[in-house]
């Protein structure tokens, strides 16, 4: 008969196997659905005449979509209209992102937005003009037989910026939802025991301690915090794709961290707050606002008078040269005290 710790951790396995499963369907629906787009992201997109861009005026001045966007245009000449894109962070940083360019095709032109000088053959989406860039163009009381002149559209360069971003939140969810997935599949399989049931089984009989831990997690919870429940004698996570198990006996090191937060990795936007919880077989880091950190700092630091508290960068030192010395001090100050 399993035990409800090893049930809860092939639980949780099971529940990263599958969301990889259902990550992996929706980047496959996605590219699916886009697939006229990866076609022209992987290749230049097909070229067009200027029938093509009266045929995208007609149905933009009739507000129907554009029935082939992407595109190459190639034109007489490319004049630069001195408009440019401005991107601003946080109203502090000024970067130019793009230009606008005026492409001569057929005895019109089309305004081309390109981060550099085009050339007279030049690939893009093809849309609306958008208006803020119309009334840049355009000043009041300009002759309506000269903005004709104009395609009421705009050819933008810079469309694969948006495939490149997808394929990089795509990878990265892939690669990590892939490998919390193998690392659950090796544990689902047998090739590997969960960290908590095999912490558990070093504890004595794995019955008789999840027995004890479903016990206080009913009537004897100190604090909660995280997604960590503290129990008189365990720390237990237990959230809907993560379990982890400890024992408050084998804490040898608590300490507070403080977290700054930026914005573009310049701009502060305030500090998180964690409980580090070093134990004999592991550690645990419980993240929240200040005042539940410190709420379970004191409370592991008083079921565990004999552990290391608060952090310096020789402890730090100390720990990571030497962790079984680490720990070996402190479980002599721990029967010290008993």
């Amino acid at each position: 008969m399993t035990t409800r710790i090893e049930r809860t951790a092939r639980q949780k396995s099971i529940g990263q196997v599958v969301l990889f499963l259902v990550v992996t369907a929706i980047v496959v629906w996605i590219c699916v659905e886009n697939s006229a787009y990866l076609k022209v992201f992987f290749k230049e997109p097909p070229p067009a005449t200027a029938a093509a861009l009266d045929a995208a005026e007609n149905a933009d001045n009739n507000n129907q979509p554009i029935a082939t966007p992407y595109m190459t245009i190639t034109g007489d000449k490319v004049l630069n209209t001195g408009v440019q894109e401005v991107t601003t962070y946080d109203g502090i940083i000024k970067n130019v992102s793009a230009g606008y360019y005026a492409l001569e095709v057929a005895n019109r032109i089309l305004i081309v937005k390109s981060s550099r000088t085009p050339s007279t053959t030049v690939g893009g989406e093809l849309g609306s003009m958008p208006l803020d860039l119309k009334s840049n163009l355009f000043s009041p009381g300009t002759d309506p037989a000269d903005e004709a002149v104009f395609y009421p559209l705009l050819l933008d360069t810079n469309y694969r910026e948006s495939g490149w971003v997808g394929a990089f939140w795509a990878l990265l969810a892939e690669a990590l939802f892939g490998f919390l997935a193998f690392r659950s599949w090796r544990r689902l399989s047998g090739q590997v025991e969960h960290p908590a049931v095999t912490r558990a089984n070093a504890w004595g009989d794995i019955a008789v301690t999840s027995a004890e831990v479903e016990r206080e997690l009913e009537t004897a919870v100190k604090a909660k915090g995280g997604g960590w429940t503290l129990t008189q004698n365990y720390a237990v996570k237990n959230a809907r794709l993560n379990f982890n198990l400890f024992r408050l006996d084998n804490l040898v090191w608590v300490y507070k961290k403080a977290i700054k937060r930026r914005v573009n990795f310049i701009i502060p936007a305030g500090t998180t707050h964690a409980a580090v919880l070093i134990f004999s077989d592991g550690h645990a880091e419980v993240v929240g606002k200040q005042k539940k950190v410190d709420e379970l700092l004191a409370l592991a630091s008083g079921r565990a008078p004999w552990a290391v508290k608060g952090h310096s960068a020789d402890l730090e030192k100390f720990y990571k040269n030497s962790r079984n010395g680490f720990v070996a001090e402190v479980m002599k100050r721990k029967s010290a005290m008993r």
